[in-house]
């Protein structure tokens, strides 16, 4: 647009309704402190000019507009979904949302003390303290991944620290703009009036992908298998289990093949994993292994949430299940299976405007190709047996797994 905002356009006429996606690249790895990334996103629905908190979410369901806000590493989402005869009315607030929040001292306070509360529920769950365990120990406490808010966080964190986050990051010069749905001419024209014409926020920064590069660690591997982090949480009534290690860059030659990879061991409900540990062992009802992509560096976890006392036994049974891999060949038949699958998910996943949205947005994310469905989609039908074998020989290894396991005790972490 005028003011040098790209706009990427995907049209779905007769649909009647819009989402129109903001996406800066401002993130977690750009905070100087913890949650501030995340409240300088989260105070943008509570309050702007003209309106309180509790106004702009009545006017909002009055117009049953949908907003969606979250942050990533280093990218922040703002995205709304809305009928297109309301289009014009609910831009008109998502405006001075983005350009005229108050960011109410009171307000950000009952913000805090609402998510604190909710922390506190959270880490008497054994999967989140799973979780945040295994960040700690891939990242460590000094990455933006490995960095955990604790309940002091929400004290300390003062309303001037996500005024200073907003003013430098959020604005023009940040922002890409995605439409997606029912978009004809009249649409473009009040997105253009309203975000494109001149220059607004931050004048600091530029638009800039947070290099893969400045995001990785090397994780060092191990001569043996890493002995299992024992976390002990009061009134648990199963074990949280999560295997994790770094993979691979999303560029790198081999990821899309690790996927079909990653989901012959436990991406679906057929995969060995769940034959293996769910209806064989009766250890769980559900296992699953996926490559995560919150950066650009791969992350492949396995995740479990089993019966008591049985972590040992699920740890032993994912270990021969990725041992397995490396010295047999997958057979036709469960590849066949994999395949159709995998297949199936995409069209699933990609039939619609706003999911596509989505695609393109993750894309851009990771900084990949336009081309990365096409090449998902080669990857799932050229990868053979042999080729399978080889990757679970250089990427599915014990000795590289962090292991975290909460399980019932008398401390509460």
């Amino acid at each position: 647009m005028r003011n040098g905002i790209p706009l990427y356009i995907i049209e779905a006429d007769g649909l009647d309704a819009v989402r129109i996606d903001f996406v800066f690249a401002a993130g977690q790895f750009l905070q100087a402190r913890k949650l501030q990334a995340l409240f300088a996103c989260r105070m943008l629905r509570e309050g702007c000019r003209g309106y309180t908190a509790a106004a702009f979410a009545e006017r909002l369901d009055y117009y049953g507009a949908w907003l969606e806000l979250s942050v990533a590493m280093n990218r922040t989402f703002v995205t709304l979904y809305t009928l297109k005869k309301h289009f014009l009315a609910t831009m008109e607030l998502v405006q001075r949302m983005l350009t005229e929040p108050s960011f109410d001292e009171g307000q950000f306070r009952t913000v805090c003390n609402n998510n604190k509360a909710q922390l506190m529920v959270n880490l008497q769950k054994g999967d989140v303290q799973a979780m945040r365990a295994l960040r700690r120990s891939i990242y460590g406490d000094a990455h933006p991944c490995g960095m955990q808010a604790n309940l002091e966080d929400f004290d300390t964190l003062q309303v001037a620290d996500v005024v200073d986050y907003y003013h430098r990051y959020y604005g023009s010069r940040t922002c890409q703009i995605y439409l997606s749905g029912d978009v004809d001419d009249e649409l473009l024209t009040h997105v253009e009036s309203l975000f494109g014409d001149a220059e607004w926020g931050t004048t600091q920064h530029e638009r800039r992908l947070v290099d893969g590069k400045e995001l990785a660690i090397h994780d060092t591997q191990s001569k043996s298998i890493r002995e299992p982090q024992i976390i002990e949480l009061r009134d648990a009534v199963q074990d949280s289990i999560r295997l994790g290690c770094l993979l691979m860059d999303v560029n790198d030659p081999d990821y899309l093949s690790t996927r079909v990879l990653t989901t012959v061991l436990g991406g679906y409900f057929g995969s060995r994993l769940m034959k293996n540990v769910r209806e064989a062992k009766g250890y769980t009802y559900h296992i699953g292994a996926d490559l995560v992509t919150n950066t650009p560096q791969v992350l492949f976890m396995v995740h479990c949430e089993a019966q008591a006392g049985k972590a040992e036994e699920v740890i032993d049974e994912v270990h021969k299940e990725m041992r397995r891999l490396q010295t047999e060949l997958v057979p036709d038949d469960e590849l066949r299976m994999v395949r159709n699958y995998m297949t199936g998910e995409i069209c699933r996943n990609y039939e619609s405007a706003f999911s596509l949205t989505d695609a393109y947005i993750f894309m851009e994310h990771l900084g990949l190709p336009q081309t990365h469905i096409e090449h998902t989609i080669d990857a799932i039908n050229t990868t053979d047996s042999v080729r399978l074998q080889q990757l679970a020989q250089r990427y599915l290894c014990p000795e590289m797994l962090h292991t975290i396991v909460v399980k019932r005790g008398q401390v509460v972490d």
